[in-house]
């Protein structure tokens, strides 16, 4: 009677067709039959949309800005919400250092201004006493050997020449000095110029500091390369992505499969999902984009998936919003009738493949060639008939 109802428990629960009788009373058991066969690859992910309006950063500002504040994440807002605030601190100690540096610039260049005046005002007063005592020595000069002796008149000469010397160094001085002044004062405009330039930039930068939602929707929080969240406090370039408004009438679920189960699928194939928090909804949808590569989804972990965009048969706003997690599937191939036995009825090493069929008092070793592998069952397409008996698990004592 024991055995009776293991048998009868066992075929319930692996939906076997019936239980062999001694020896095979010892070996779980079912009989191979045409059924109809599904091959379809799991997966997990989330929904994203279709369509959607991105958030970003100020781009007119320079150098990296900090996130001082953001909207909460799944938050309803209206066009021209503000959903982000940047901080201004460094802005506005840029502002006040470039306000003190022109200061500073004026006051120089009031200086050197002043300094280039005198500086010309002395050099013309020493020339007009220079033209003044040359013009004496010209007037009252006499070469006249009768009135004064040659040396006399030699020292005029040279007195002469020395005034004019003087006259042209002072010339070469006032132009030099002019030059050099005018220079620097030049200079002194330019480093005035950045300053005012550096001022209109932080006041400008001070005035762009909030971004305002682009239109009606449900603000989603953006990830960086590494997939994570961009939060409070984060340093990011002009124009980096804040997050998004999506078009929650144009859903798309995003599946991540394992590199190793991605074989089959293909564009165009038929996909179910079920979100996690509406497990009794399901959602049909057609594959739409399949990754070239596969990719790891975290840094920390060397496990590689293929990501697979499924377009949705339908999108409800009512419970489905970007960023909700799901499960989903992909069928890769559906057959009507063939031959699949559970995966724990095959045993295999290296390139072979077996089962074990009654046969008499026991079981007999038999080799096949297999189809489809699903995460439940494979297909086997060589090797076995309708209506053998196959041990679903590996026989013990029996005669093989």
């Amino acid at each position: 009677m024991g055995k009776l109802v293991l048998c009868v428990a066992a075929s319930a629960l692996l939906g076997l067709t019936g239980c062999g009788d001694a020896p095979a009373n010892k070996t779980l058991t079912m009989v191979v039959e045409e059924q109809a066969f599904e091959f379809s690859v799991p997966a997990k992910g989330e929904l994203i949309s279709a369509e959607e309006l991105p958030v970003n950063a100020p781009s007119g500002n320079r150098g990296q800005l900090t996130l001082a504040w953001m909207a909460e994440e799944n938050s309803r807002v209206r066009a021209g919400d503000i959903v982000a605030r940047f901080d201004g601190t460094d802005h506005e100690l840029g502002k006040q250092r470039a306000e003190l540096e022109l200061e500073k610039n004026q006051l120089t260049r009031t200086i050197t201004t002043r300094e280039l005046q005198q500086s010309q005002f002395a050099i013309n007063q020493q020339a007009n006493e220079v033209g003044q005592e040359k013009a004496m020595v010209e007037r009252f000069s006499v070469d006249d050997l009768t009135v004064y002796s040659k040396n006399e008149i030699i020292d005029q000469l040279l007195s002469k020449e020395y005034l004019t010397a003087q006259q042209l160094y002072l010339a070469w001085r006032q132009v030099s000095q002019q030059t050099q002044g005018e220079a620097q004062l030049e200079l002194l405009s330019l480093e005035g110029k950045n300053h005012r330039d550096a001022i209109a930039l932080n006041s400008a930068a001070l005035e762009n500091l909030e971004v305002a939602a682009p239109a009606d929707g449900i603000f989603i929080h953006a990830k960086n390369w590494r997939g994570e969240k961009v939060r409070e406090g984060q340093s990011l370039w002009p124009g980096s992505k804040l997050g998004y408004i999506p078009s929650l009438e144009k859903l798309q679920a995003k599946l991540y499969v394992l590199e190793t189960e991605a074989a089959g699928i293909e564009i165009g194939q038929r996909a179910q999902i079920r979100l996690d928090a509406y497990a009794d909804r399901p959602i049909g949808g057609q594959v739409t984009a399949l990754a070239n590569i596969a990719a790891p989804r975290d840094t920390r972990s060397p496990t590689k998936y293929f990501e697979v965009t499924v377009t949705l048969d339908q999108s409800d706003p009512s419970f489905m919003r970007p960023g909700q997690k799901l499960e989903g599937r992909v069928l890769v191939a559906e057959k009507a009738a063939a031959l699949a036995i559970p995966n724990q009825a095959v045993f295999k090493d290296k390139q072979q493949s077996w089962v074990y069929v009654a046969a008499g008092g026991g079981f007999k070793k038999r080799s096949i060639r297999t189809g489809l592998r699903s995460l439940t069952k494979t297909e086997v397409i060589e090797g076995l008939a309708p209506g053998d008996r196959v041990a679903l698990l590996e026989p013990t004592g029996e005669s093989l």
